[in-house]
């Protein structure tokens, strides 16, 4: 019997930000993590997580480029980015525990050149911080997997509703993304680390 994948349609506001945490993510975390020569369950994680985290990034370009587009209600201003996407939950599942295993490296002691918690250690003493770049993967998630909110539900109906369609948002409408434009900012650069949530 043929596996059938569950997914879970979500709101995204994938813009310059996002991308630029999910660069950072990607080139500074999961491909060192999964290159790096390492037995264990955990190489495993890093390894499916890595290929998952790439998946999502693609079906969230391929989202923005299928549109529809969404116009302020004076049809002046398009909102770019802001779409309905559908992400196999196996997948999100499976980076939400890859950022629980991050997370909970940070607050482990180090093991002398192994381990994860080594690895941050690491990134720490290259300039980078490690608690910001599990912070950056907890950001990453928590715009791919916004929890549901009056305004993203008035969102969602009004792109699914619309298909194919361009969509002309109604004055109430763009009420509703101002307050989730606001949200999104938020999420985004909120100095505290995200991770610290998950524990």
């Amino acid at each position: 019997m043929e596996h059938q994948q569950r997914t879970s349609v979500r709101l995204v506001v994938v813009d310059p930000e996002l991308d630029a945490q999910c660069d950072r993510v990607e080139q500074h975390v999961l491909v060192p993590l999964a290159e790096a020569p390492r037995e264990g369950g955990d190489h495993a994680l890093f390894a499916g997580g890595l290929a998952a985290f790439r998946r999502v990034r693609a079906t969230l370009a391929e989202a923005v480029a299928r549109g529809p587009r969404v116009w302020t209600p004076n049809g002046r201003w398009e909102h770019e980015g802001l779409r309905v996407v559908r992400l196999p939950t196996e997948e999100t599942d499976l980076l939400y525990a890859l950022l629980r295993e991050l997370s909970g490296a940070l607050v482990a002691p180090p093991e002398p050149s192994r381990g994860v918690a080594a690895f941050l250690g690491e990134v720490s003493s290259n300039g980078e911080s490690a608690a910001g770049l599990v912070g950056a993967l907890a950001r990453v998630l928590s715009m791919v997997d916004l929890a549901p909110d009056a305004d993203t539900d008035v969102l969602l109906a009004a792109l699914e509703a619309a298909g194919d369609e361009d969509v002309r948002l109604s004055y109430a409408q763009e009420e509703a993304w101002q307050r989730l434009a606001h949200r999104v900012t938020m999420l985004l650069t909120e100095s505290a680390p995200l991770h610290r949530f998950l524990h």
